[in-house]
């Protein structure tokens, strides 16, 4: 039997096996001779999932995350949609049945730490238990570039964006969680954004707040802040969310952890970059390329159309616009005019472009 949570019992990681058995077995008859294998990623894939008491019985926290690997493009996998939506109703959390590919799609993955984390922590629930490790390219399973770090950043960033305008009243939630978990989501992105630029990233998350808390020692890294201690915070909510702190995030603790990250995120742009900022506002203004690999002769005409698309005209993709306004926004006070539209406008166009 898979352990799918470290923090979970017996009971629950054999009662999730036979659920995922299940699950498996009614994705596998929905798809047909289309489905080569089926890859459950995340923590649950890792074996780090997610566990909350409620009402004295163990409950998964975190959402399911599938990737099916089909045999061809093509594959139209509607006919498992009513099946992932069955499951995630039966467990009360969502069953993501992610964006189909190939073993040629996995043979050309780029050297991205989502891949990265995917190929090196996964469970394969059906098909060759070697699909993944068999067929990634070397880059994958090499240390994570410096610029993973950077859109690990942005991205954490933008749902830290998210999490203000739901506290704010301004969108409505996800769900009862959104903000708490987007607010460690971010403060897990400050520490794991130092590893991968440091060359100290490793995918397994038992241990990583040792790690991290050895490296700012080792470094004698200076934040205005306890990096170690926030991180190991957030740690403790990914495993056992129901035992972390009750804090109460309002905007005034959400805008702290925005200068938190804006702290961090020019620490990770000077040791990637070789420039230094005096301050962050110097760095939203320089205007150097973030993602050089997204920004050459040949991407130039498809990121033109992006940015049209987008309402903006510029040859850089469209996530540069976005390294450079993000930091404003996490500052800002709500008392900012346009704030609400303004923020509104940038997770529009990271959605489109993440």
């Amino acid at each position: 039997m898979n352990s799918y949570a470290q923090q979970g019992s017996e009971a629950f990681n054999t009662r999730l096996d036979g659920t995922l058995k299940r699950l498996t077995a009614d994705i596998v008859a929905a798809l047909g001779d289309g489905l080569e294998a089926l890859v459950l990623g995340g923590g649950y894939g890792r074996g780090e999932g997610g566990v909350v008491l409620r009402n004295g019985e163990e409950h998964l926290y975190n959402d399911l995350d599938l990737l099916p690997i089909v045999t061809r493009h093509g594959v139209s996998l509607e006919a498992a949609h009513p099946v992932t939506e069955r499951y995630g109703r039966e467990l009360g959390i969502e069953v993501d049945l992610g964006r189909p590919v190939t073993v040629a799609d996995i043979e050309a993955w780029p050297a991205w730490l989502m891949w990265h984390e995917f190929v090196l922590g996964h469970t394969v629930l059906h098909g060759r238990p070697d699909i993944l490790t068999a067929h990634a390219p070397q880059r994958v399973f090499d240390a994570p570039p410096a610029v993973e770090a950077l859109r690990l950043m942005l991205n954490r960033g933008a749902g830290l964006l998210w999490a203000r305008r739901v506290a704010a009243g301004i969108d409505a939630p996800v769900d009862p969680d959104f903000v708490r978990r987007n607010v460690y989501k971010c403060a897990m992105a400050l520490g794991d954004a130092l590893t991968v630029v440091h060359r100290r990233h490793v995918t397994v998350y038992t241990g990583r707040d040792a790690r991290v808390a050895a490296l700012v020692r080792e470094l004698g890294l200076s934040f205005s802040f306890d990096l170690p201690a926030l991180y190991a915070e957030a740690l403790h909510f990914r495993f056992r969310p129901d035992q972390a702190p009750n804090r109460t995030w309002d905007d005034a603790s959400l805008r702290e952890m925005g200068r938190h990250w804006a702290e961090v995120l020019r620490h990770v742009e000077e040791m990637r970059t070789g420039q230094s900022w005096k301050s962050t506002a110097d760095y939203c203004a320089w205007p150097g390329v973030r993602e050089a690999d997204m920004n050459t002769l040949q991407t130039c005409p498809k990121n033109v159309a992006r940015n049209l698309s987008a309402g903006s005209l510029s040859a850089r993709h469209p996530r540069e616009a976005l390294y450079r306004r993000l930091p404003g926004l996490l500052l800002s006070g709500m008392g900012v005019p346009d704030w609400a539209a303004q923020s509104e406008q940038f997770l529009s166009v990271w959605r489109r472009f993440n």
